[in-house]
């Protein structure tokens, strides 16, 4: 299995790949990160049957959740940060821990 450090630097790597030219701030990140927050949203209504729609992004949640999740680890690696580590104090936290 892959390490979440390998997916970050991937995906960012990817990211940069198809988009040469972007040059994102972190404000533009988290924009993105807000729209895919609002995609996953609809993709479980459109699941439930609470709400119709045709656009792509609203199709397949867990697609959706792999894409918001995607953007938020570019977002670490713009950061330079350890994710790993940050997700074992996470756990810690839940399991009280610290």
């Amino acid at each position: 299995m892959k390490s979440v450090s390998w997916w970050q630097k991937a995906l960012s790597d990817g990211a940069t790949r198809k988009f040469p030219n972007s040059g994102w701030s972190h404000t533009d990140r988290l924009a993105s990160i807000e729209e895919q927050l609002e995609d996953v949203k609809a993709s479980f209504k459109v699941e439930s049957g609470e709400l119709q729609s045709d656009d792509h992004a609203h199709q397949d949640p867990n697609h959706r959740i792999g894409a918001l999740i995607a953007d938020i680890l570019i977002l670490a690696e713009e950061r330079n940060a350890d994710i790993e580590s940050e997700l074992e104090k996470v756990l810690a936290w839940f399991e009280g821990r610290i």
